[in-house]
């Protein structure tokens, strides 16, 4: 990295060597950093700080706040283990509740002392003995251990568009949604057909006079089948924990059946989502040229399966063109598209998904020989045990490379990697050095990389998981009961261990 000729200050009130235990930066307060945090907490870590770049805790879910904004994964799943939630109001709950209940993790759990807030990083430099952390602000701090905690999709990816630049009204994607901006009675255009689109369309499509959605390739719809907990059953849910317990028990069941529908050869559980699928567009769209345009020639799974009750059923309102036509350029009052059409528009909003594995894009992680982590995966993103890189000692990355999930709760993935990082804290100690060794990580991504060419994601239906040279970088190719047994504890003969003096000298 240049040097950029900045004073780098120390941050005042931050990590110590005072006898507290090992340093560690924790990036980022979403579920994983607060998640590592309360962890920490409980394993007796007290010398650890949160940095994180916006004014509040939330990740993901602070900052989506589009309208119809809500998770895919039943809540009372997509939460903490150890801190279930009662009083969900619905079985998927919208985005603002996840968030609150994110607010109210951080509060229980005495997590606003070690937060910085409003701390953009810039880098992490490793100097073969500690981490240096640099911030926009210009300050820096030294750590034993950084832990990432930024995910793999937080950067809105911007498509590149002709003309996209000359657009003279507002253009702003689903995750920097514009408050400020009305939609009622304007024309717009929504550059996008999947997760997040599914779910702004039915929510502005009675306030805009007209609505154009830009449809790339169509999606496996599902219907979402949402409902709202009655008061007397969230009150049993809090007297009764266990049957609250046996409830996302239920859940996590019906969602590891499921994982079956990204395996490559045909079985009942591809077939049953057809039918579902087939049933649901019987239901709701009659006319057949738009259904053949909704309906998937790629095998279900190969793209992130959606989940929506109204979204069919907003694309056919007279006030919404469903285009599958390709964008040829964005003009200064428009949409142009391959047949020579201009669309008029307002407004143009970018449904267009994130940048996987962005980390690279803001951040310079440099390790102590001098080469960056983006230099590292020039080759391919890999990460031994989805957490670490070969090089980069005590850095760790949560819902790092290869630990996504297509049917699954993450948090599940998050917890499992957070008890296994303390463990390999646990091991190295306090001013000691742990890395995969280069034959461990090679072993392991091979493995990875054999057993996904068994999934259905190995179809080449263009989805964000896979690079451009066809390999898959971002999910896990089994199931999470799998993924938890395999990281319940670690083969400590695949690191290289440099052990912290006093432990070594014991």
């Amino acid at each position: 990295m240049a040097d950029d000729h900045r004073t780098h200050l120390p941050e005042p009130g931050s990590l110590s060597r005072k006898g507290k235990g090992p340093r560690i930066a924790i990036l980022g307060a979403g579920f994983s950093g607060m998640g590592m945090a309360i962890r920490l907490k409980q394993e007796g870590f007290e010398n650890f700080t949160i940095y994180e770049k916006a004014g509040d805790v939330g990740g993901t879910w602070r900052e989506n706040r589009y309208p119809g904004v809500a998770c895919d994964v039943p809540s009372h799943l997509y939460s903490f283990s150890f801190e279930p939630n009662p009083n969900w109001s619905r079985r998927y709950s919208p985005g603002a509740e996840i968030w609150d209940y994110m607010k109210h993790c951080a509060q229980k759990y005495g997590l606003h002392p070690s937060i910085k807030f409003n701390k953009t990083v810039t880098a992490i430099r490793h100097d073969g003995g500690e981490w240096t952390i640099d911030f926009a602000d210009g300050a820096s701090v030294k750590a034993d251990y950084v832990v990432s905690g930024l995910g793999g999709l937080h950067e809105p990816n911007i498509p590149d568009i002709a003309g996209l630049r000359d657009f003279k009204g507002p253009v702003f994607h689903t995750a920097q949604w514009r408050d400020d901006i009305d939609l009622t009675g304007k024309r717009v255009a929504i550059v996008g057909s999947a997760a997040s689109a599914v779910q702004v369309i039915p929510a502005i499509v009675d306030k805009v006079s007209h609505l154009d959605v830009y449809q790339r390739t169509p999606n496996w719809v599902m219907p979402r089948q949402s409902y709202y907990y009655p008061k007397w059953l969230k009150g049993l849910f809090a007297k009764a924990p266990f049957l609250a317990r046996a409830y996302r028990g239920f859940y996590f069941t019906l969602a590891e059946w499921r994982f079956a529908a990204f395996k490559k050869d045909e079985n009942r559980v591809k077939a049953t989502v057809r039918k579902i699928f087939e049933k649901q567009m019987e239901a709701q769209v009659s006319d057949p040229v738009l259904r053949a345009k909704l309906t998937p020639s790629y095998p279900v799974g190969c793209k992130r399966i959606l989940i929506s009750d109204d979204y069919l059923p907003a694309i056919q309102k007279e006030n919404v063109d469903l285009l599958t036509e390709a964008i040829e350029a964005v003009t200064e009052t428009g949409v142009k598209t391959s047949d020579g059409r201009e669309h008029p528009a307002d407004i143009l909003v970018l449904a267009t998904g994130f940048k996987p594995f962005d980390i690279l894009e803001s951040i310079d992680v440099i390790g102590p020989t001098g080469q960056s982590l983006r230099e590292t995966w020039k080759g391919g993103i890999a990460a031994h045990r989805t957490i670490m890189a070969p090089g980069f000692p005590n850095f760790f990355m949560l819902l790092g490379p290869n630990s996504g999930l297509g049917h699954n709760s993450v948090i599940l993935m998050i917890e499992a990697q957070v008890n296994y990082v303390i463990d390999l804290i646990r091991r190295a100690g306090e001013a000691g050095r742990i890395a995969p060794r280069p034959e461990a990580a090679k072993a392991y991504d091979e493995r990875i990389q054999h057993d996904l060419q068994d999934r259905v994601w190995a179809a080449n239906c263009g989805a964000w998981y896979v690079d451009e040279n066809g390999r898959n970088f971002t999910l896990y190719p089994h199931n999470v009961r799998t993924y938890i047994r395999e990281m319940a504890r670690p083969d400590f003969t695949e690191y290289e261990i440099e052990q912290a003096p006093q432990l070594a000298a014991s």
